[in-house]
């Protein structure tokens, strides 16, 4: 797989449509012939396969959502599939309702592919050394002593507890880190950040030549304090559990969207006068269940032209979070709340940051902060917020000493109950 997307990311725009025009013809007939929902669902609409010759006539079909498949997540699973080479996952529900995603082997295989072949971009050599500093438990959250971490040999890594990571213990981190030498960091935009928080207090740079993020969103502020702590550029991936859409950084530092990975549409936002749309995504990989036209409510910032790296994917500026993080200044006007991250910016003190609005106009600022923040600080960050967002907005700031993670461990940093 990975020699065959070595090739295909230097081709023409013309030679990526015929690709995908196949890819696309091959499992629209999946879907018609094996998957129960779109079996019933093109015969409702009285259209067959045959009817879907390329991307345009997709819109044939209608958007799909995370609540279509949630309620029943077997209509959506092929029949034909071999049950032995199915991986079950499940996603984190935004109000606490999870999501059952089904997977086939090659769609996995093809993951793997797309991410080490953005690692090429960077310069990460196969097999490198790195450390992986994620969300999910490197060691049982039960562990109450060092080691915080294990070695996983296949991958060739440090796979360090983020759930430990913290100012008692990051003089153990540094010290097992240091001596493994490692080449890269893989993290979580959030993780990685506190981490590089707590190496500056200890004024230490561990020498990582690449640092790899995914899994939350990487605001411009987090990457750029990312890359001065750590002295590495950043290279952000962005995927999902439900398999159709991949977006990454190359070596220029620009996001592309993967034309072998799914077909991805980009629909404007309601009341949202800002470049922001809604991510849309066909998979064309993922045998096992595939979605045609999934609202991802994931949120991209478009942008025209081509990159320098002389790749003809499709170019986007940035990805801001989800459309139900979405706030309300007023009853009718809203904004992309991820612009918000500036305020990060020379705040001392300030570790951690969660914006969460139950009504329009009001919004409560969750806040983890240490020893050096003041009440300069905050009201610092009420003005700041108040500059941004109208001398109106009410504001209740919460200091507390942890902001929870989601059951998945990933960290919202904006959430809407609107």
């Amino acid at each position: 797989m990975i020699d065959e997307l070595e090739k295909s990311q230097w081709y023409s725009s013309q030679e990526l449509k015929e690709l995908q025009k196949e890819k696309l013809k091959i499992i629209i007939r999946h879907a018609f012939n094996n998957v129960p929902y779109y079996n019933r669902l093109f015969r409702k609409l009285n259209i067959s396969p045959s009817d879907i010759k390329d991307i345009e006539d997709l819109k044939k079909l209608p958007l799909i959502s995370r609540r279509d498949v949630q309620a029943n997540p077997e209509d959506f699973l092929a029949v034909n599939v071999n049950k032995n080479f199915i991986r079950t996952a499940f996603t984190s529900g935004t109000m606490g309702s999870p999501l059952k995603i089904y997977r086939d082997v090659y769609s996995i295989n093809f993951e793997n592919a797309i991410i080490r072949r953005q690692y090429r971009w960077a310069g990460f050599k196969d097999g490198g050394r790195k450390v992986i500093l994620r969300s999910t438990l490197a060691v049982s959250s039960k562990i109450k002593r060092p080691p915080y971490w294990r070695y996983d040999f296949f991958q060739n890594a440090l796979m360090a507890s983020a759930y430990h990571l913290s100012e008692k213990n990051i003089g153990l981190y540094l010290k097992e880190i240091s001596g493994y030498r490692p080449d890269a960091l893989e993290t979580v935009p959030s993780i990685g950040y506190v981490f590089a928080k707590l190496l500056k207090q200890k004024n230490a740079n561990l020498g990582f030549k690449y640092v790899f993020t995914s899994s939350d969103n990487l605001s411009r502020y987090k990457k750029d304090f990312i890359q001065s702590q750590f002295n590495a550029r950043v290279f952000d991936h962005y995927g999902m559990a439900e398999r159709v859409s991949a977006i990454g950084m190359c070596e220029k530092g620009i996001y592309h969207v993967y034309p072998e990975y799914g077909i991805t549409e980009f629909l404007p936002l309601d009341r949202c006068k800002e470049n922001y749309f809604e991510i849309i995504g066909t998979g064309l990989n993922n045998f096992a269940m595939p979605l045609l036209r999934y609202r991802s409510g994931d949120v991209a910032r478009l942008t025209s032209g081509m990159c320098e790296c002389g790749r003809n994917f499709q170019c986007i500026d940035g990805i801001e979070g989800r459309t139900s993080d979405q706030f309300f200044v007023t009853s009718d006007r809203r904004f992309v709340p991820l612009l918000v991250c500036i305020l990060s910016a020379n705040i001392h003190g300030l570790i951690e940051s969660q914006f969460i609005q139950e009504s329009a106009g009001e919004i409560l600022v969750k806040i983890a902060t240490d020893n050096r923040f003041g009440s300069s600080d905050e009201a610092k960050i009420r003005g700041q917020i108040k500059n941004y967002l109208g001398q109106d907005t009410r504001i209740t700031i919460e200091k507390v000493a942890f902001i929870p993670r989601e059951k998945n461990g990933k960290f919202r940093q904006f959430i809407s109950e609107l």
